[in-house]
């Protein structure tokens, strides 16, 4: 190689190192902190898992068609109200109903459980109707316990007229109704066992397949573990997604989306946010032990939380709420689950929460001591004191009046 050949390699490999060198030095600029997602859906919320709170929004109680999302609450009331193994004999309507099916025929005996999956993973729209039936009476007796449910868990802004959310103009819900009634469904260890279910074996009398749960999240979004998707024409396509990690939970919804992929999408751009934005603490659960005391008999009464309390806050990397036990003056007899104080729980001087604290078990009367029985007695021989002296005076006028009426008379 020609030494000036040589000259220009080796000028380009210093002027190379150089850069290399310059831009180690060059600070990489300050990382911006992310606002809230952009988000294509009509409607969105994001839902902290624990505590019910509502941590992003966007038209959250405009009335949308909800579609297939609406299997979410009709497994939810199949579970309160039947077994897993109980055995629904299908009737003549869920065979003839529209869209997704699992393809069951009028006769057919299948269980609770296997519905549920064809239901839930598959969108079997044929599969709600038979769970409707079963536990309503007729589609109109199961949407009343739809409303009901939805009613009783806050869910007011909704209506539900068909158990897997076939088009009605009567048939809507929002996007905050759908995350309350995605909570409190994803309470049921069974639900969320199902909606976490990738693929399962379907063994029908006329259809041999594996169902592939049609929730993409389940492969696309570290620790996504339910819940369910829709598509109608009407709704368009609509996601209720809900993730898990090191035991922070959220719940985002989205309403009518252009696409599969978009809802899809939106829906991790919103776990997204909860997980880098916000930080849940599980503060305390009801029945756990939060003090054991001595009321003074040498017995130990263990005092417990009256109920859960979890508080969701802004990840700043600041230390968990500290909790302080405040107890009411403990006079005996108490018996077992009777409210004693509350543990307060404050984070950089500000309370964020409260719990009552109850006794499990009773608190007897405290002995007396000899200063209780000192008082006692004196205050035994100050009532008798008085007692005594009322009667000396009531004596006294008695013979005052007598000793005027016999002078009146001589």
């Amino acid at each position: 190689m020609p030494p000036a050949e040589i000259v220009k390699k080796i000028s380009l490999l210093i002027i190379t190192s150089l850069l290399f060198l310059f831009a180690g030095a060059v600070p990489a600029p300050a990382a911006e902190t992310a606002g809230p997602p952009e988000l294509t859906a009509a409607a969105a919320v994001l839902m902290d898992t624990a505590t019910g709170k509502v941590l992003f929004a966007k038209n959250p109680d405009e009335r949308k068609a909800p579609a297939s999302t609406t299997k979410i609450l009709t497994a939810m009331i199949a579970l309160e109200k039947g077994h897993l193994d109980d055995v629904i004999t299908v009737g003549p309507n869920p065979p003839r109903v529209d869209g997704t099916r699992v393809y069951l025929v009028e006769g057919e005996k299948v269980t609770l459980e296997n519905l549920l999956y064809g239901m839930l993973l598959n969108s079997g729209n044929d599969a709600a109707l038979a769970i409707a039936e079963h536990y309503g009476g007729s589609m109109e007796g199961f949407a009343r316990l739809m409303n009901e449910k939805a009613a009783s868990l806050g869910a007011l802004n909704s209506h539900f007229v068909t158990p897997n959310g076939l088009s009605d103009p009567n048939h809507y819900t929002t996007a905050r109704d759908l995350a309350i009634i995605a909570r409190a469904a994803m309470q049921d260890e069974t639900f969320r066992r199902i909606v976490a279910t990738r693929t399962r074996p379907w063994h029908g009398q006329e259809w041999e397949t594996t169902l592939v749960n049609q929730n993409k999240l389940l492969w696309n979004y570290e620790g996504a573990d339910g819940v369910k998707n829709g598509y109608t024409s009407e709704a368009r396509f609509t996601l209720v997604g809900s993730a898990t990690r090191q035991g922070q939970s959220f719940i985002a919804v989205v309403l009518d989306e252009p696409g599969a992929r978009a809802a899809e999408q939106d829906v991790a751009a919103l776990l997204d946010y909860g997980f880098k934005e916000f930080r849940s603490f599980q503060l305390v659960r009801q029945g756990e032990i939060v003090a054991v005391i001595d009321p003074g008999n040498g017995k130990k009464i263990e005092l417990a939380a009256a109920g859960d309390l979890a508080v969701v806050r802004k990840n700043d990397n600041s230390s968990p709420p500290a909790g302080q036990l405040q107890l009411s003056p403990l006079k005996g007899p108490l018996s077992a689950g009777t409210r004693v104080g509350e543990m307060v729980f404050r984070q950089d001087g500000e309370i964020v929460g409260r719990v009552d604290v109850i006794n499990r078990q009773p608190i007897p009367a405290r002995p007396l001591s000899l200063s209780d029985w000192w008082l006692r007695l004196s205050l035994a021989l100050g009532a008798f004191f008085l007692l005594y002296r009322q009667a000396q005076v009531k004596r006294q006028r008695q013979r005052v009046f007598r000793s005027r009426v016999f002078s009146d008379y001589p």
